[in-house]
């Protein structure tokens, strides 16, 4: 009786360990789901910033090429504004 003991608490042993072993399995599998899906986060990210920096060097250089001739004061102003904001941040002021 003793040996037959002994056996069922080796099977349990083995069972306990291999539901142990899927455990840390479906663990490791999430964590490199989860650490691929931050990956593709930040690499979207990244394309989202060089996406709005073109969009912002298109408009600034739309800024700076205005023509001027056809404008009204104000106008001229903001143009005259914008242009003096948009060298200061290029010059690091």
């Amino acid at each position: 009786m003793l040996g037959s003991n002994r056996q069922h608490v080796g099977k349990k042993e083995l069972a306990d360990n291999e539901k142990e072993k899927a455990k840390n399995e479906r663990f490791m599998l999430s964590y490199e789901l989860d650490k691929q899906s931050l990956e593709l986060e930040k690499k979207r990210a990244e394309a989202e910033d060089k996406r709005a920096e073109a969009d912002l060097m298109k408009q600034e250089k739309e800024i700076m090429l205005a023509d001027m001739t056809s404008l009204g004061t104000l106008q001229r102003e903001w143009l005259d504004i914008m242009q003096k904001d948009i060298l200061a941040r290029c010059r690091g002021n």
